[in-house]
């Protein structure tokens, strides 16, 4: 009987033993997912020389997140609201033409907008900030044509700035899924049998 109990007590324990993992922190792996995601906005963009890498560098720390489902918010938060940005800044571009006063304006429906009718929560200040960066260029330059480009690279910088981010969450949580998986099973080797034969 107290060979049976002393048993019952060491074979938790080497169980136990074997299913340690090992904790990294949470800083360190948000640290190194915004490398991965850096790395390869910047040597891409580098080399195939589309665009430049200053806004999609941005998007991808902007977006990262330790949990998958929080950088999708973020994803989709980044994207509309560039979007939104880039959009009321052509508009009101093309409509009323290049000014300071039609800037402010700009960035007031901006806001409007991201606030009382999409409504995706995250950083609606997105939209007012791609207003002032998509038309500044056509009002320094005195030509609508000036702003046009500035709105396409924007959001195409952003826009592969997030898709790397969000593929660099995918990849790093179905990795920790499958090793959380492997840390669970534990040894075969030891099994309850193996105590009501001793």
């Amino acid at each position: 009987m107290e060979n049976a109990a002393a048993n019952t007590s060491e074979i938790p324990r080497g169980a136990s033993s074997s299913r340690i993992a090992v904790v990294v922190p949470e800083g360190f792996e948000y640290a190194v997912r915004i490398l991965l995601g850096c790395s390869l906005v910047w040597y891409t963009l580098h080399h195939t020389h589309l665009h430049s890498p200053l806004w999609a560098l941005i998007s991808v720390i902007t977006v990262t997140e330790p949990k998958l489902h929080a950088a999708w918010r973020a994803f989709l938060s980044r994207i509309l609201n560039t979007v939104v940005g880039a959009a009321t800044g052509m508009l009101v571009l093309y409509m009323v033409g290049p000014g300071f006063g039609e800037i402010l304006f700009a960035i007031m429906v901006s806001i409007l907008i991201c606030t009382h009718l999409i409504k995706v929560p995250g950083s609606w200040r997105l939209a007012p900030v791609t207003v002032a960066i998509v038309m500044t260029p056509s009002v320094l330059a005195a030509s609508r044509a000036a702003g046009i480009s500035t709105a396409i690279d924007r959001t195409e910088e952003v826009l592969i700035g997030s898709v790397a981010a969000l593929l660099i969450t995918f990849v790093a949580t179905a990795v920790e899924r499958y090793l959380a998986r492997l840390t669970n099973q534990g040894p075969r080797g030891n099994s309850s049998s193996e105590l009501v034969e001793d």
